[in-house]
């Protein structure tokens, strides 16, 4: 049986100046880089945004 990855890649396209801005504020920040500035962002939306779905993901997560 195959094991399914954990990951998956996501691509999208941004304007050069939204990426000038990510590289700068990631030099800046704790950030590793653009894509761990993006996770970060992301998970930050959806707690804020549906905290019921964050919380579910640490449940479902705790549960395996």
């Amino acid at each position: 049986m195959k094991k399914e990855p954990n990951n998956v890649t996501i691509s999208a396209r941004i304007p050069k100046t939204l990426k000038k801005i990510m590289e700068t504020y990631t030099a800046q920040d704790a950030h590793l880089n653009e894509s761990d500035l993006i996770r970060d962002a992301v998970r930050e939306k959806i707690q804020r945004e549906a905290p019921e779905l964050f919380a579910q993901l640490f449940k479902e997560t705790s549960e395996k």
